[in-house]
């Protein structure tokens, strides 16, 4: 009877234990670090399932379990954790840091590398600096993150591409933008505005020899590493949503127009009686930047998944942005779409590919030409202020001399577009054939389809009078289509000796082609009715004079290399590195083709060397230093090395002629870089940092030589410039407070690079636009006659001539160079952030020092010789007796330029201010949809201060002339996570 019930009781029992394992829970809880601060991200995973979870901004998580099953927690730089879920609900888990995984893993050429084992100078961009920023091209997002990299706004235009130097211009007459790479392809800065940034996991900025000599004859410029986002293998899918709405205004004035009154009294001064009193009182005064501005608005959606299981993980998203210019008719409408994929078949072999297409249109605004009457930023300030923009009858108010309603008409009625079709592929697949030998191919795809389309009416003021045949308005198309195919095969070799030596060697060919071809036509005569189509254009004849221009452009350029590197480190405290690489370029001739390109660095981690090991206050103290070669090829024809005709024609017969002379010397130019660097971790990351110091000397630089004219050519390029590069640069960032609720965190990076022409082989100088190339002096050098000032006895205009004397007399040839040059010596960005449980607000300033600029626009303003436009209140203060002081030289003369152009371009500009708010966790517990919340807002180019008087000093180029302007702009955004 005992054992019976016994029995009963004991099945009862596993009954009981049964039921309760089956139970399921909803188990919750907060994951933090040994400090006590969140951490979000983590795989929160049932073991031996694909249930599972990740942890939000606030470390929290819920996931339903039932008793019984074995939570597991993992995350990048931290120790696995397990926990068993048994009765309770709340489950908080505190990670342990994982020695060996916790460095940072940075991506660098044709790989990744622990932060700890660089030796070269790469600094890092991560996600969450780059999404969110509502700016369409991607390269100005870029703005103040690292030493070094200087990114200056050509334009307010939607989709324009910025100007971006790393460390400084690296050519005369060839290029010095860096070389961009987006998941192992090649790109252009004209791409950004058909990608999504919001698909950027991180980028890499390279900039010593030891990181960009293996790029070989295109890392003279430094170079830009772009890796999009991935799944994670074992995690749960993620989505992610993200919306804002923003809106634009034109940045700050720095300068003030007449009105209407101050206009008339003007010219009254200069013809008397031209008004009457009446006249000037009952003037009213037109605002034309009321026409010719807007607030522009910006609209975007961009929708992402990830996850990944055991063999595969993938990463895709669907984007839409819409961004209306400041400017009239000016906007860019971009789709995207992107799938990354990975797969691993077994342990020895995986395959990927990431994929993204993007198509964007736009219709913009000519205003890069410099100031004429066409450009309708020139326009808003140059027309009259007592003149209208319409007439009576409405429309709009055109004819000689009526600026405004001219360009304002051309504007509003004219066409000029753009339509892109952009696709951007990697496929790779690798293999161990080997044990500790992996082989590699990577083949990538950069294709972009463009069209351009310009059409003017001929009821237009500008289709009858800009010059176009038979003055009946104009059809133009441009239809172009670039494709670059790139292909990457290595073979590396990895292997650990003992526990103390790494050994890692990879040998490497690659292959890129560009195809580029081109063609347009451009048709006039056009039917009112049929204005930007081509079927509105008149069959042209020699009666009727409506002959079509037709052209076109094909070329192709080839570039191959095979190259190698060695790495090796000793205890992971000592660490060696070499590169060596052959380049043969389709640019050059067969007997300069090839360039050899190479490179050494080592790195020495002194924190962990044994009179270190009881500083507790020193994590990490690296010393590093590099030297090598790499080139430029950018700036020179691609078909350079042969003699190049043309069409022509002579007495109304064509014929073909040569348009430039062979050239068989020319190679490639070289630069030779060293670099010498610390980089600092102090009080368990609270103080992190970096210094470097750089020589980077540039030899064969292409220079136009003057050739005989009975050559019949005016010059030809030859490699027979030197430059020098020399600087500092570093960053600095610290955690002034660091706990789980609050924080408070200061940062800031600098670049100083002092640029100095060394050599110009036979010539001794020459100028170069409104600058002078000299030796001794940098790239940029403003080269013009001294402004003295104005006469107060006649009011004539003074003059500094060669020796320094003040005199009357203008003269060209007593230009000087001791004006700044429009290349900054200092640039970089700071700031900071302050959070507290889910609010934050977060700072960046940007800065450029030591820098001068051309104000063309004052040139116009303050001028009597354009006194049929409108001009500056300055003006006012024109000297008109005896004895007056001012800086505005009399009427009677006419004025030159001069020194009084350039102006101090130094600015510093609050570039982004953004506040957000993340929902509690406790909220989130409510609902079962949403994982996390954020809400945000972001003010852009807030504002600037600076001596400069026109548009803008960040430009890309050193004459201001009445550029787009860049929008002072004011987001609100959405974040959810699923």
């Amino acid at each position: 009877m005992k054992k019976r019930l016994s029995g009963i009781l004991t099945l009862l029992l596993v009954l009981v234990v049964q039921i309760s394992f089956a139970q399921e829970m909803v188990i919750t809880g907060t994951v933090t670090d040994d400090t006590g601060m969140p951490l979000p991200g983590v795989n929160v995973v049932i073991k031996n399932t694909n249930r599972g979870t990740q942890t939000d901004f606030d470390g929290y998580y819920s996931i339903n379990a039932n008793q019984g099953e074995m939570l597991v927690f993992s995350f990048v730089g931290f120790e696995t954790a397990q926990h068993l879920v048994g009765r309770t609900t709340r489950i908080d888990v505190t990670m342990k840091v994982d020695a060996s995984e916790l460095e940072e893993v940075v991506v660098v050429a044709y790989g990744t590398q622990k932060r700890g084992a660089i030796v070269g100078s790469v600094s890092s961009v991560n996600a969450e600096t780059i999404e969110e920023v509502p700016i369409a091209s991607f390269d100005q997002v870029l703005k103040g993150q690292a030493p070094g990299l200087h990114v200056i706004s050509g334009s307010g235009q939607p989709g324009s591409a910025a100007k971006v130097r790393v460390r400084g211009t690296h050519s005369i007459n060839g290029g010095s933008a860096p070389l961009y790479i987006l998941d192992g392809v090649p790109i252009t800065a004209a791409d950004f505005a058909t990608l999504n940034p919001n698909d950027f996991e991180s980028v890499s900025v390279l900039k010593d020899a030891a990181s960009t000599s293996i790029y070989g004859s295109r890392g003279s410029s430094g170079v830009i590493l772009i890796t999009t986002k991935s799944g994670n293998f074992e995690t749960p899918t993620s989505i992610r949503y993200t919306t804002q709405y923003g809106e634009s205004q034109i940045g700050q004035k720095r300068f003030n127009l007449m009105d209407a009154p101050q206009k008339m009294t003007f010219e009254n001064i200069l013809s008397p009686g031209k008004w009457t009193d009446a006249d000037i009182e009952n003037a009213e005064s037109t605002d034309w930047t009321d026409y010719f501005f807007r607030t522009g608005t910006t609209k975007t959606h961009n929708l992402s998944m990830s996850g990944g299981s055991a063999k595969t993980r993938f990463y895709t998203s669907l984007a839409y942005y819409d961004q209306e210019g400041i400017g009239i008719r000016s906007n860019l409408q971009r789709f995207t779409y992107r799938m990354n994929l990975d797969h691993k078949m077994n342990d020895r072999i995986s395959f990927g590919g990431n994929m993204a297409m993007g198509y964007s249109k736009s219709n913009f605004i000519s205003s890069e030409a410099g100031i004429n009457l066409n450009n309708p930023f020139a326009a808003a300030y140059l027309a009259l202020p007592y003149q209208k923009p319409f007439r009576e009858d409405g429309y709009y108010n055109v004819g000689g001399g009526l600026v405004g309603g001219n360009s304002l008409e051309n504007l509003n009625r004219n066409i000029n577009k753009e339509a892109d079709l952009k696709l951007l592929a990697n496929f790779n697949g690798q293999i161990e054939v080997l044990k500790n030998v992996t082989a590699r191919v990577d083949v990538g795809l950069d294709y972009i389809g463009r069209t351009l389309e310009g059409a003017s009416s001929p009821e237009t003021y500008f289709g009858q009078n800009a010059g176009f045949r038979g003055n009946k308005g104009h059809y133009s198309y441009n239809n172009q289509y670039q494709a670059n195919i790139n292909t990457i095969t290595s073979l590396r070799y990895d292997n650990q000796f003992g526990e103390l030596h790494n050994v890692s060697l990879g040998l490497f060919t690659e292959y890129y082609k560009s195809h580029f071809q081109r063609g347009n036509y451009t048709g006039y005569g056009i039917n009112p009715k049929l204005v930007g189509y081509a079927t509105g254009i008149t069959p042209g004849d020699a009666s009727n004079g409506f002959i079509p221009q037709v052209g076109g452009a094909v070329s192709e350029l080839g570039l191959f290399s095979y190259f190698g590197n060695a790495k090796y480190n000793f205890s992971e405290k000592y660490f060696f590195e070499a590169t060596l690489r052959r380049d043969a370029s389709s640019r050059f001739s067969d007997a300069n083709k090839w360039g050899t390109f190479w490179a050494v660095g080592a790195s020495w981690n002194i924190s962990d060397e044994a009179f270190l090991e009881n500083v507790d206050w020193i994590n990490n103290l690296k010393l590093r230093g590099s030297y090598g070669t790499t080139g430029n090829q950018a700036g020179i024809g691609a078909f350079q090395d042969e003699g190049l005709y043309g069409t022509t024609s002579y007495g109304g017969i064509p014929g073909i002629i040569a348009t430039s002379v062979g050239n068989d010397q020319l190679k490639w130019e070289e630069s030779a870089k060293f670099d010498v660097g610390v980089d600092f971790d102090f009080f368990n990351g609270r103080l992190v940092g970096a210094v470097d110091y750089y020589i980077e000397n540039i030899s064969d630089l292409f220079i136009n030589q003057t050739l005989s004219a009975s050559s019949g050519f005016g010059s030809i390029d030859s490699n027979a410039g030197k430059m020098e590069n020399k600087g500092v640069d570093g960053f600095l960032k610290g955690d002034i407070i660091r706990t789980p609720d609050y924080g408070f965190s200061l940062h800031g990076n600098f670049n100083y690079n002092k640029n100095e022409i060394v050599d110009l082989g036979q010539e001794e100088e020459y100028e170069l636009g409104t600058s002078i190339i000299r030796e001794g002096l940098p790239f940029g050098s403003h080269y013009i006659v001294g402004w003295a000032g104005v006469n107060p006895a006649n009011g004539e205009p003074l003059y500094y001539d060669l020796d320094g004397n003040i005199t009357n007399v203008y003269s060209a040839s007593n230009s000087t160079a001791q004006w700044g040059s429009y290349e900054p010596v200092w640039t970089g960005g700071f700031g900071g952030e302050a959070r507290y449980k889910g609010f934050s607000v977060s700072a960046l300033f940007t800065f450029a020092e030591d820098y001068f600029r051309f104000n063309n626009q004052s040139f116009f303003q303050e001028n009597v010789n354009f006194n049929a436009y409108n001009l500056s209140t300055e003006m006012l203060t024109m000297w008109q007796f005896p004895g007056q002081v001012t800086d505005i030289q009399g009427a009677a003369y006419n004025r030159q330029f001069t020194s009084k152009d350039i102006e101090d371009a130094s600015y510093t500009r609050l570039t982004n201010l953004t506040l957000s708010y993340r929902l509690p966790t406790e909220y989130l517990e409510r609902n079962t949809l949403f994982d996390g919340v954020r809400v945000f807002l972001i003010g852009q180019n807030l504002y600037t201060w600076t001596r400069f008087t026109g548009f803008d000093p960040e430009d890309d180029n050193n004459i201001a002339s009445y550029e787009y302007p860049t929008p002072r702009t004011i987001t609100f955004g959405v974040d959810l996570t699923f």
